[in-house]
């Protein structure tokens, strides 16, 4: 993991109370400077380890009827 785990829980955690979909973008916007560095692809693939560790799971999504699933960055999250 880039981020520290704790850090990135709390930030998923504020961005569903402000009542957003808590994705890679939005999580790195409410981590601020912390992500600065990796960016937006290294919040996802931090979620999704986060997922793999069975700490996060994926909210509900849209069904996207045979359409292209949404990219790793705005798969929305909330915890398990």
């Amino acid at each position: 993991m880039v981020i520290d785990e704790d850090l990135l829980l709390k930030a998923v955690v504020r961005v569903i109370k402000a009542e957003k979909p808590a994705h890679a973008v939005n999580v790195r916007v409410e981590l601020g400077e912390i992500a600065d560095d990796g960016g937006v692809m290294d919040v996802a693939d931090d979620l999704e380890e986060l997922e793999s560790l069975g700490k996060l799971e994926r909210a509900p999504a849209v069904d996207w009827s045979g359409t292209e699933p949404p990219p790793k960055t705005r798969i929305p999250y909330r915890p398990s």
